[in-house]
């Protein structure tokens, strides 16, 4: 479930110092669902969730949002695991530790 996924990510986030918070841009249709503002650097980045099965594909406001943010210079990523939160959080984080 989608949900679960997302609280876990959201828990993931916390533990790395990772300000996450939950999305709901009832006004702005396919915006993405977590908003990630990274320590120090204040890297924003942002996450639309999907169901970790595989059924969930994104619908073309989604992606046309992604392109947007994308284009504006902001990360933005599709994640439907664990595994792929894990990854945008130790791809941003790297870059923080990396410019010390």
């Amino acid at each position: 479930m989608e949900s679960k996924l997302q609280a876990k990510c959201m828990k993931l986030a916390k533990v790395n110092k990772v300000l996450a918070r939950k999305v709901n841009a009832e006004a702005r249709k396919g915006f993405p669902d977590l908003l990630l503002i990274f320590p120090i650097t204040g890297k924003t980045v942002y996450v639309e969730m999907k169901r970790p099965n595989g059924k969930g594909k994104l619908s073309k406001l989604q992606e046309l949002e992604l392109d947007r943010i994308r284009k504006q210079g902001a990360s933005a990523y599709q994640c439907a695991s664990y595994d792929k939160f894990a990854e945008i959080i130790r791809t941003h984080l790297i870059t923080y530790y990396t410019s010390i």
